[in-house]
């Protein structure tokens, strides 16, 4: 499994095995923390859990979609304008005064 840009290993376990139980596999698996930030382009081994939901694996497969809920290079100015009051910092560029 080649990881993409904004991927973690909960959206690898739901992608793959359909449960978001197996990210602890997956981290195992690959002597990961399920926490840990993951390089695009990387590549997993898959741990071919029990636990594995094949209905919904098979349905991502099918309509070839890729699970990736990190903010990116890419979609982090969507989410945060450069101007207005949600790019403001405190004692930076918003002075209280």
């Amino acid at each position: 499994m080649r990881v993409i840009s904004g991927q973690s290993l909960s959206d690898i376990a739901v992608q793959e095995d359909g449960n978001i139980e197996t990210v602890f596999e997956w981290a195992i698996k690959n002597g990961k923390s399920i926490t840990e930030k993951l390089v695009p382009g990387e590549l997993l081994v898959n741990p071919n859990s029990e636990l594995k939901d094949k209905p919904l694996s098979e349905y991502f497969k099918g309509v070839q979609k890729k699970i990736a809920t990190g903010i990116t290079k890419q979609n982090y100015e969507l989410i945060v304008a450069d101007e207005g009051i949600g790019a403001m910092i405190i004692e930076s560029t918003f002075i209280v005064g």
